[in-house]
């Protein structure tokens, strides 16, 4: 009986709605702009599965600093004038080069290089560096200096003098020792990402998540969000002497297809469900009201409109209903037509609804189409 009774409450409203969307129906000529045919879902963007995590290459070898020299022979003789400089080294920056001498007769010094050369470059990987110097025969002694500019305390001299007699040197052959590279760590292979479980919903969504509805064969598609659903105490109460509440909501409404979208959201929007004082739930409709809107201080458009390709309205609706808070507030998708399943005072079919929790199931909003 009191079912009853709440639905003959809300006729008057419901019949006048119904009577502005058969008009707006009229002057929009086609039925493919009213037409949403199939329930919207909401995917939850945290439980889309990641595409496997690509994989860094290893890094380069390492090359710790190092850097040794020597000379390939400490004397000179006449049949034996040329002296090898000798180094090794790895990440020893440039390498540096000196020699000079003295001599047994005026002018008593030899200027040999006229100071240090840069002879070399060793960036990175283990390098062998020769450099020959040829002393004169008036020489009877020099100094050969060699360093590496990224190596400190690298600096080391070599005395090389002369003999008069015939020599047959052994030669030295270059420093080793270079610790050579220190190969990093390989990186490890990674694995994809686990499945999540799919979270989705076809109704009863979230107030602030977005919903879209697949592309119709029209072109027709839509985004939609409930921002807001709230409640306020009406001044007065029902014609029953019965305390009654305001109920508001937001809807935003996106045209993310290519084909214009006709819609009434006063006549197709409604509060569904209301929880009493009680807790109990109660079943209805509970239409939007001109002067529900004008008493909590909206100024409302409750006309017919157009949303283009593109284009974001936003609408803000007010109805009367029982002292409660409104549990859930229902959308008719497919305004064109009626069928036997809905409410019989409800215009329209293809009903969804937004029901008045906050998501925290899930986290993120996916890409618009």
């Amino acid at each position: 009986m009191r079912e009853n009774i709440l639905k003959y409450r809300q006729r008057p409203i419901i019949l006048a709605a119904m009577l502005l969307l058969a008009a707006a129906i009229a002057c929009a000529g086609e039925v493919q702009n009213l037409y949403i045919g199939d329930l919207p879902q909401y995917i939850c963007p945290s439980s889309t599965p990641r595409p496997t995590h690509t994989q860094p290459p290893t890094g380069q070898p390492l090359w710790p600093p190092y850097f040794t020299s020597n000379v390939s022979w400490y004397q000179v003789a006449p049949n034996f004038n040329t002296i090898t400089a000798q180094w090794t080294g790895q990440s020893a920056g440039t390498v540096y080069l000196s020699y000079s001498g003295s001599m047994s007769s005026y002018p008593y010094y030899w200027p040999g290089s006229g100071g240090y050369l840069a002879v070399d470059i060793i960036p990175g990987p283990t390098r062998t560096g020769l450099y020959p110097i040829t002393i004169p025969t008036t020489v009877t002694n020099a100094t050969i200096q060699i360093y590496a500019s990224g190596i400190p305390n690298s600096l080391r001299s070599f005395t090389v003098i002369r003999v008069y007699g015939t020599t047959w040197p052994t030669l030295t052959p270059p420093p080793g020792g270079a610790p050579g590279s220190i190969t990093p760590t390989p990186r490890p292979t990674y694995t994809p990402w686990p499945t999540p479980t799919q979270y989705v919903r076809t109704n009863d969504y979230f107030v602030g998540d977005a919903i879209y509805t697949s592309e119709q064969p029209s072109g027709l598609r839509l985004r939609f969000r409930v921002t807001d659903i709230r409640g306020m105490s009406a001044a007065k109460p029902d014609r029953d002497g019965q305390l009654q509440s305001i109920y508001l909501w937001t809807v935003e409404m996106k045209n993310v297809g290519s084909v214009e979208y006709d819609v009434f959201p006063a006549a197709q929007m409604y509060v569904s469900t209301i929880t009493l004082p009680t807790g109990a739930d109660l079943d209805g409709v509970w239409g939007a009201s001109l002067a529900a809107a004008e008493e909590a201080g909206l100024t409302p458009n409750y006309e017919a409109t157009d949303i283009q390709p593109g284009e974001t309205k936003t609408f803000t609706l007010a109805a009367y209903g029982p002292r409660g808070t409104a549990r859930r507030i229902s959308y008719a998708l497919d305004a064109s037509a009626r069928d036997r399943l809905n409410p019989t005072v409800v215009p329209g079919r293809n009903i969804v609804s937004w029901i008045n929790e906050v998501n925290t199931i899930c986290t993120g909003e996916i890409e618009e189409p």
